[in-house]
């Protein structure tokens, strides 16, 4: 039997050499297939992440000839902002961006890099940290296994404001203000705040009533929920640095010709280029709204950098220990983080 399809296999071969046999069309069906991913983007159309993710699929597009295409689905329109990560896993889309950290428990290493004043200089330092620990470090590597990751990535940083004119970062002693997780819980408390637990989208409502103070917000939740309106101080500096994320489904991408894997492969560093310029650019323009608007700003100096973490270690204590009962070498994964935010900490300053 097996013997019988050999020599079909070596007819069929032959009759394709001499150009006889097989219709031009069928040989070249492959080539011609397009690949169509329907991308999960949970906010709206004017996060700066939404114009990235247009570019990237239209260099995509471009780069293979019009056999990739990304269509890219904004606020919710492929299912609610929880089920992002299950969805892609499951194939109900076929990619996803969004926010590592919204989805707690599911990447607990790579949450690392979103701890308090860990020490990056800046989010484009995250963005290689985090690239390169999912290259070389097979703890970080195993987390993502289930995904293609085209990229890992940081974005516009997270300023701390305040809803009272302050003069100084130091003055968050005593005020309630809005946190994100357990560890910048024990980091506001360290330094004398008062930790509140306020959704990312009720800001604004809960600093109009005195509900909060303040607290830790990211520049595209300044942007889209207007809270330039609301407050009169904002720090800039290093506090927290978002971690987001942009990955296919699996076997979606498995299915692609090599050809169309490689162009894939190489069109992360072109994602995080593309939105690195936007996040810039959000930052710059957010900065002027808020001085238009009359909000004091307040840029980072040593003082306030080393007084913020001074604090922000017990936070870290709290993530090594909740990592270590997870059964994952926490102390050796803030090591490791620590390692590579130093070396290109340093290239960022060469």
């Amino acid at each position: 039997m097996k013997t019988g399809k050999r020599i079909i296999a070596v007819l069929a071969a032959a009759l394709l050499v001499l150009g006889i046999g097989i219709p031009a069309a069928s040989v070249k069906a492959a080539d011609d297939t397009v690949y169509e991913f329907d991308i999960d983007f949970p906010n709206p159309e004017t996060a700066s992440a939404y114009k990235a993710l247009v570019d990237w699929a239209a260099y995509l597009d471009e780069k293979s000839e019009g056999r990739i295409k990304m269509n890219i689905y904004s606020g919710g329109a492929l299912g609610a902002l929880p089920d992002c990560v299950v969805n892609c896993e499951s194939g109900v889309t076929d990619g996803f961006w969004s926010g590592v950290t919204i989805y707690p428990g599911v990447f607990p290493a790579t949450e690392v890099l979103a701890l308090p004043m860990i020490g990056a200089k800046n989010y484009k330092v995250v963005n290689d940290v985090l690239n390169t620990l999912l290259d070389e470090y097979d703890v970080i590597s195993k987390e993502w296994s289930q995904f293609k990751v085209i990229a890992l990535h940081s974005s516009a940083g997270s300023p701390i404001l305040f809803a009272d004119e302050v003069e100084s970062v130091k003055d968050m002693a005593g005020k309630d203000l809005r946190i994100s997780n357990a560890y910048t819980t024990e980091w506001f408390s360290a330094k004398g705040a008062n930790p509140v637990s306020v959704g990312i989208n009720d800001g604004y409502e809960n600093i109009q009533k005195g509900v909060i103070k303040g607290g830790l917000f990211f520049f595209d939740q300044v942007e889209s929920s207007a809270l330039y309106e609301v407050i009169k101080t904002l720090y800039v500096g290093q506090s927290i640095y978002p971690l987001n994320m942009l990955c296919l489904n699996l076997d979606k991408y498995n299915e692609l010709p090599d050809d169309l894997k490689a162009i894939i492969d190489e069109s992360g560093d072109f994602f995080l280029e593309t939105s690195i310029d936007y996040f810039d650019e959000q930052q710059e323009r957010m900065i002027k709204v808020c001085e238009d608007a009359g909000v004091k700003i307040i840029y980072e100096d040593e003082d306030s950098i080393a007084w913020l973490t001074d604090g922000a270690e017990k936070g870290w204590e709290k993530w090594i220990s909740n990592i270590d009962g997870q059964g994952l070498p926490g102390q050796e994964i803030f090591d490791k983080a620590q390692e590579y935010i130093e070396k290109f900490n340093a290239e960022y300053e060469d």
